[in-house]
């Protein structure tokens, strides 16, 4: 009869002991403890990581106990954010208490949110207070690390520094291959620092799911399959209406959004999948599969990989998908820059402004005009295109306009105020360069240098938020005016190609485009079977009647006059996407991949000549110079002269500066002549690589070169643009926004603020420079 008891008691308490429970409620007053008069939060998902339940009318839980489960997560419901966390750690406490309250930034209809990813850093960065204090006057109501806050340090710090409370909003993480570090298993620390490597959230109309990188550095303890199994749970209770968000570090472009473990597997599609967010290749990329949106950000502290600027990216959801995506380039704060003033025609006087900020959205931009006993002439408002260029026109038949005040008002009633001389801005008669015209044509150019043709000059643009500004257009070489637009579907970021009337193009997602230079109409295009990665951002190169594209495998060779593919490489596999231009020379094809080598193929076939990647080769921003029997090149922080048959070395000096840039060296006479990614421009003699002189240029405005980044305290004068040499003389844009002229000996000539920066090179035609920069701004110039 003992027995007997004591086996009934048994059974009858074993629920109790398998079970977990708590509550989910409202905390009014933020104490994070339930008052009386605090209701509990019915119908709110929880979840320990294994099974997945819903709260009860009065927000109670009960989850069956699972010994793996590590967490008791809350999906937080649409219109709340945690009082303290969305999670608790699993201990022996009996009852798990979620405090909640309103999040009186999110609107149930449109929520606006903030990526960011690889920071990689332990360091206090200018992009911190950027992304609080954007985030703070722009509403924004989520902050979400896609992963690779990297290694114990980096860890750490973020756990410390970027967080709800100190970022003012609410804060989540992902896991990267780079958080899953040395421990009793490799997402330990992520875990003691912010919590569970999966788990869902509600904001706005949309559903968040977080999910970890499936390997990395130190072998993970969850496996796929239980991630998917999570998922499935998780899925099932979401209103089938509101748009998933589905957040990882990485993107697996062959599954089509099938996630496929060793033996589960979930097409997210069929849970109205809009968007799929992640990091990891350190570039800003954007394109549109099956009708989601897939996008990856750079790190918003320093320059991409593939020299992509760094950003944010802030994101507009509503009950459709995603509606806009806008990219916010770090480290700007109160940018206003009068560009050089234009020849009045028929006296009307033109002003260029440009401006940017990354915290503040721009409302106005107003000029007061001056003459020279200081008395106001007129009130000049000023118009945009939504980029950085403000413009407007004032009757100065007379002349007298010599100074003005620029008043520019932001959304936060804000201001900035620049005083401004007009009679240096219109330069001096004897200036080598004098301005002629100047064409905002919308969106950005990266490395497209104008391409002329005849009367005409073609260039391309770039948009890495939302796409609408990715086109390619037509205009009058001698005024600038529109000619044609064609869009195109994705950005152009390189060089333009032209042969017979035709005009070739190649954008990020590798597909070509062949255009009627007179009317913009299609001959004929050349798609990849299907978008992936890395993109294609490499300078396509031109001989004859054929066209060179792409990058590794999809490396191809095209028959302008038909499309035909002629040959399509075969090797190599992996790396990342480099700026470096393709290069001929003599029937070979010099490519590089990034992270991978410097490659050499048989012109006529693709067959693969040689590659090299020791000695700093495989880091392949920069592209090639083949002069006479010698290639130069450079590699990280070494400058190479390699045999152009073999790849076999003649020579290599290893400097302290940093080569990753996206320029080719110069060969001028006995010097080699190499921009740098923060040391302005270096003349190296060709025959023992030694320095010869030094230029320096100012501190970048926008940071591209790989891993530049102004944490370090210390000064980025970055060049990406190649130098272009014209009669002894030496043509270039730089970073900090001013386009340079020197002598061969380095000496200054002229320099002439832009006002954004510039990666492209100049393109020199009879007297005529032009130049594209990074705000989408188109400049002609007469040389003197």
């Amino acid at each position: 009869m003992r027995h007997f008891f004591l086996l009934a008691f048994t059974i009858a308490t074993l629920p109790a002991l398998a079970q977990r429970s708590g509550k989910v409620f409202h905390d009014t007053n933020q104490n994070n403890m339930q008052e009386t008069a605090e209701l509990g939060l019915f119908n709110t998902v929880v979840s320990d990581g294994y099974h997945v339940v819903l709260t009860k009318k009065d927000g109670t839980f009960t989850l069956p106990e699972n010994p793996d489960a590590r967490f008791i997560s809350v999906t937080m419901p649409t219109g709340y954010k945690a009082v303290k966390r969305h999670y608790i750690p699993i201990n022996s406490k009996e009852d798990y208490q979620f405090a909640l309250t309103k999040d009186d930034s999110q609107n149930p209809d449109v929520l606006r949110f903030i990526q960011v990813t690889d920071t990689e850093t332990s360091l206090y960065g200018p992009w911190i207070d950027n992304v609080r204090n954007y985030a703070k006057a722009q509403n924004v109501s989520v902050l979400m690390h896609t992963g690779d806050i990297c290694y114990e340090p980096g860890m750490r710090f973020h756990a410390n520094q970027i967080t709800s409370d100190l970022m003012g909003l609410s804060t989540y993480y992902a896991v990267g291959n780079h958080d899953l570090v040395k421990g009793e298993y490799g997402e330990k620390l992520f875990e003691d620092l912010f919590g569970p490597t999966y788990y869902s959230f509600d904001a706005g109309p949309a559903h968040f799911v977080v999910t970890p990188m499936p390997g990395g550095d130190y072998k993970p303890s969850y496996t796929v399959d239980q991630v998917i199994r999570w998922l499935q749970k998780d899925l099932a209770l979401k209103d089938p209406k509101k748009p998933l968000i589905f957040i990882n570090h990485d993107f697996f472009s062959a599954t089509d959004f099938v996630l496929k473990g060793e033996k589960e597997s979930i097409d997210l599609k069929q849970y109205n999948l809009k968007a799929w967010l992640y990091g990891h290749w350190h570039n800003n990329y954007v394109f549109q599969q099956s009708g989601v949106y897939v996008v990856c950000s750079g790190a918003p502290n320093k320059g991409g990989i593939d020299n992509s600027a760094g950003q944010f990216l802030v994101v507009d959801i509503d009950h459709q998908g995603v509606k806009n995506i806008k990219p916010v380039y770090t480290n700007i704060r109160s940018h206003v820059e009068l560009m050089p003033v234009l020849p009045t025609t028929n006296g009307i006087l033109s002003l260029d402004i440009v401006v940017y900020d990354s915290e503040r959205t721009i409302q106005g931009v107003a000029a007061d005009l001056y003459d020279n006993a200081g008395n106001h002439i007129a009130a000049v408002p000023l118009s945009s295109d939504g980029g950085w260029h403000w413009q407007a026109e004032f009757n100065d038949a007379k002349r007298k306009a010599t100074a003005l005040t620029v008043s520019v008002t932001y959304n936060n009633g804000t201001q900035d105020i620049r005083q401004m001389d007009l009679v240096t801005s219109r330069g001096k008669s004897n200036d080598m360069l004098q301005p002629l015209w100047r064409k905002t044509i919308g969106g950005n150019i990266w490395k497209t240098s104008p391409l002329i043709v005849n009367d005409k000059l073609f260039i391309g643009t770039m948009d890495d938020g939302l796409g609408v500004q990715n086109k390619l257009l037509a205009l009058e070489a001698a005024t600038g005016n529109t000619i044609w637009k064609y869009p195109t579907t994705n950005s152009i970021k390189h060089v333009l190609q032209h042969h017979n009337g035709i005009l070739l193009a190649t954008d990020v997602t590798g597909k070509v485009y062949a255009l009627d230079t007179n009317t913009g109409a299609t001959n004929w295009m050349n798609s990849r079977p299907k978008t992936g990665i890395p993109t294609f951002v490499s300078g396509p190169t031109i001989d004859k009647e054929i066209y060179y594209t792409g990058l590794g495998r999809n490396l191809k060779a095209l028959h302008i006059p038909s499309g035909n593919v002629l040959w399509q490489a075969k090797e190599p596999g992996g790396g990342e996407a480099t700026a470096a231009a393709l290069r001929l020379s003599d029937g070979v094809i010099y490519a590089g991949i990034n992270w991978n080598a410097l490659f050499a193929y048989k012109q006529e076939t693709g067959e693969l000549l040689w590659k090299r990647d020791q000695d700093g080769l495989r880091f392949r921003s920069g592209g090639v110079t083949v002069n006479q029997d010698t290639l130069y090149t450079a590699g990280l922080n070494g400058l190479f002269k390699l045999n152009p048959k073999t790849g076999e070395t003649y020579a290599k000096s290893i400097k302290t500066d940093d080569f990753k840039v996206m320029a080719d060296p110069l060969v001028m006479g006995d010097l080699l002549i190499m921009p740098t990614s923060s040391g302005g421009v270096k003349a190296f003699s060709r025959s023992n690589l030694e320095e010869k002189w030094h230029f320096t240029t100012g501190e970048a405005l926008v940071y591209t070169a790989p891993y530049s980044t102004p944490d370090q305290r210390k000064t980025v004068a970055t060049v990406e643009s190649g130098i272009v040499e014209h009669k002894g003389k030496l043509f270039f844009g730089a970073s900090d926004g001013y386009f340079y002229v020197l002598d061969k000996t380095g000496k200054l000539i002229q320099k002439i603020n832009m006002g954004a920066p510039i990666f492209a090179e100049p393109t020199i035609v009879g007297d005529k420079v032009y130049i594209a920069d990074f705000s989408g701004t188109v400049s002609c110039f007469k040389l003197r």
